[in-house]
């Protein structure tokens, strides 16, 4: 019987034409926030069916989803940036030229211990997501930074996107255990009320969602 499951998952690799993208394991996806951890992801919604966090395939909008594994993080205000990473040694450097996307510092994960906000990438190269948290007080301030590249596809596997997509959900469900709160549904339309980005340097169209 497993053998048969394993022949019918390769056939539908092999046959699905439903999206090229690269195959990462999500520990890839995940990042360091002062001493918690979130992962990223990111999905293109009628593009394909897949999930992705370190390489991206195409321009155009694109939904990133940050997802939060210690409750520490609820409490405190998230400030979200998306930089273009042009190799500077500090994400402060320059920073009004290299933001494309800020979405202002708001307790979004106070409910469910996940955000979504959806950027439209105009062009390719590399970037890197940027989350500042604080908390009310000022007293602690944690930052993390993870990146990613949009539309480099040089190395890129043929796989079914449906089963790269179950990879990553799949790895974030384990990951999550022994954390708490709500997983992200990247598929699905992003949840509760959108708003636009209090700030919007130039080509910039990131909107926000708990």
């Amino acid at each position: 019987m497993l053998k048969k499951i394993v022949m019918a998952a390769a056939l539908c690799a092999a046959t699905s034409a439903q999206a090229q993208i690269k195959a990462e394991h999500p520990r890839f996806c995940v990042m360091s926030v002062g001493p918690t951890q979130m992962m990223f992801s990111a999905f293109q919604e009628n593009k394909t069916d897949g999930i992705f966090c370190q390489q991206v395939p195409e321009i155009g909008p694109t939904m990133i989803i940050l997802d939060a594994k210690s409750n520490e993080l609820r409490d405190m205000n998230i400030e979200i940036r998306v930089i273009k990473d042009v190799g500077q040694q500090d994400w402060r450097d320059d920073l009004d030229a290299t933001t494309v996307a800020l979405i202002p510092a708001k307790k979004y994960l106070e409910k469910r211990g996940t955000t979504s906000f959806t950027h439209d990438f105009k062009g390719e190269g590399a970037f890197r997501a940027v989350v500042r948290a604080t908390s009310d007080d000022g007293a602690k301030e944690y930052v993390g930074e993870y990146q990613f590249s949009v539309g480099e596809s040089a190395d890129w596997v043929m796989v079914g996107g449906t089963l790269a997509g179950a990879t990553v959900v799949v790895g974030l469900a384990m990951w999550r255990r022994g954390g708490s709160g709500t997983a992200a549904s990247p598929k699905g339309k992003p949840q509760g009320p959108e708003a636009k980005s209090g700030v919007k340097p130039a080509g910039s169209a990131a909107r926000q969602s708990t």
